[in-house]
């Protein structure tokens, strides 16, 4: 196992900031989905991680998001680290940013303090930014506590702006942070002033089921196949997390498995051009 220096972890949080009341819960995302951040996991405890954080990026690029993600803190077990977690899930962020044309500059490993810093200091100029008309959604499929540390740095006004988006209620990743580790909870983050957008637990549809409800995916060309192989390093066929993805896209709290394969066998929507 390896240990983060926490001496990098009290450096982002020596000083403290004022609180702002979030405003009330809204709905998805309307108008244009707009800037997207997402945060993971994978390197200590949810080996689900594997196959949700590739899902997640096969579902935005299925969309035609790629330059929409602007910042995504992946490994971000920021306390402790396994050595094999940690390598599973870089190979599936990475692969997956690869394959599905995203700017993989953009992608950090927490689990790295260079990467995490650089992460976090990204995270927070993309809230900064954030205003009216220019929303940023956080994606949190891990511990809370890179998000937490961004949005404490930023702008108190500008936290307003950020939707963080997060399933079920009381779950592991939304407690672990200040239960386990002194950290940081989805309700920690919400009282820095972001808005919550809190959907229902997506393991009831999304969750662990035999792989060969999959199978599908090998019928997809070779992007699709290679997902496929990082669900089976998974074992589990759980791509839960990739859940709130869809939700960002389509406003569906409760997307089946059946309406997944429905979406990920459409055509492909192109990428924007880069603007000149």
């Amino acid at each position: 196992m390896i240990t983060w220096c926490a001496a990098a972890l009290a450096a982002f949080v020596a000083v403290s900031a004022p609180t702002v009341t979030a405003p009330a819960t809204p709905t998805a995302p309307g108008g244009g989905v707009g800037r997207i951040a997402l945060s993971a996991d994978g390197n200590q405890h949810d080996e689900d991680d594997w196959a949700s954080s590739a899902m997640t990026l096969a579902i935005l690029a299925r969309a035609g998001l790629q330059d929409d993600v602007v910042n995504y803190i992946y490994d971000n077990h920021i306390w402790d680290s396994d050595p094999n977690h940690r390598k599973n899930m870089t190979e599936s962020v990475m692969g997956a940013g690869e394959r599905f044309g995203f700017d993989t500059s953009r992608f950090h490993d927490g689990a790295d303090p260079a990467g995490l810093a650089a992460g976090v200091a990204s995270l927070t100029a993309e809230i900064n930014a954030s205003g009216p008309g220019n929303e940023l959604t956080i994606v949190l499929a891990g511990p809370m506590e890179t998000t937490w540390m961004a949005l404490h740095a930023a702008s108190p006004q500008a936290r307003t702006h950020v939707r963080c988006v997060s399933h079920g209620d009381g779950s592991f990743n939304q407690t672990h942070g200040k239960t386990d580790h002194d950290g940081h909870s989805y309700d920690d983050v919400i009282e820095l002033g972001c808005q919550r957008v809190q959907i229902p637990d997506q393991n009831g549809n999304l969750g662990p089921t035999d792989l060969s409800d999959w199978d599908y995916l090998k019928e997809l060309g070779p992007d699709m196949e290679w997902l496929y192989s990082r669900l089976e390093v998974a074992e589990k066929g759980d791509v839960s997390d990739a859940g709130m993805a869809y939700f960002v896209i389509t406003g569906e709290e409760r997307v089946s498995r059946s309406e997944l394969r429905t979406f990920l066998s459409s055509p492909r929507v192109p990428a924007a051009p880069a603007a000149v």
